[in-house]
């Protein structure tokens, strides 16, 4: 069952209508919004703006049916939406990150990152070394398109600090059964 209350603030509901835009035609895109309930079809049409929130389901939803209408699986094509929207929030809503961005420095505002963006959910980094990282995501209900925009997310996030050879793999996920969403990271 879907918990509606689950809400994502507007900025990355903004990079993935961006990235769709980009990625699909114009009948592409409105075949894809005739497939969302009416509501999220007229919101999704339009700019959302940054301080609105809309449910994590829908914007899910929105992702696999782009990916359903570009013929590509939908965790590569939600993969690839994660590390655009990570170019997006450093141009905007994290350019201070870019001063002082390095593997320490992100993964130390992880969490509160997160928390600016959505209602529910605790994400931790865990096991930080100098070269890798363990991310781990509770307490929030996961679906395929969602772990896969955050697993590219964080690929892009990593790569933008300068380190060289990143290596992200979700080591769990809920929405595949387990009791959170894991991710370990690799960089040199």
């Amino acid at each position: 069952m879907v918990d509606e209350s689950v809400t994502v603030k507007g900025s990355p509901v903004r990079s993935l209508q961006k990235f769709v835009d980009a990625e699909l035609t114009p009948e592409q895109r409105e075949a894809v919004l005739r497939r969302l309930p009416p509501e999220y079809a007229k919101r999704f049409s339009s700019p959302v703006l940054a301080t609105e929130t809309v449910p994590v389901h829908m914007l899910n939803l929105f992702t696999q049916e782009a990916a359903n209408a570009k013929g590509e699986a939908v965790e590569a094509f939600a993969r690839r939406a994660g590390r655009e929207a990570a170019g997006e929030a450093v141009k905007g809503i994290y350019r201070f990150f870019a001063l002082v961005m390095t593997p320490t420095a992100l993964l130390g505002k992880a969490s509160q990152m997160w928390s600016s963006l959505y209602n529910r959910g605790e994400l931790r980094v865990e096991d930080q070394s100098g070269n890798s990282a363990r991310i781990r995501l509770t307490n929030f209900p996961s679906e395929a398109a969602g772990c896969s925009r955050v697993t590219g997310w964080i690929e892009r996030m990593a790569e933008l600090t300068g380190v060289k050879n990143i290596k992200v793999e979700q080591t769990q996920c809920s929405a595949k059964g387990a009791a959170c969403c894991e991710w370990q990271l690799r960089w040199s």
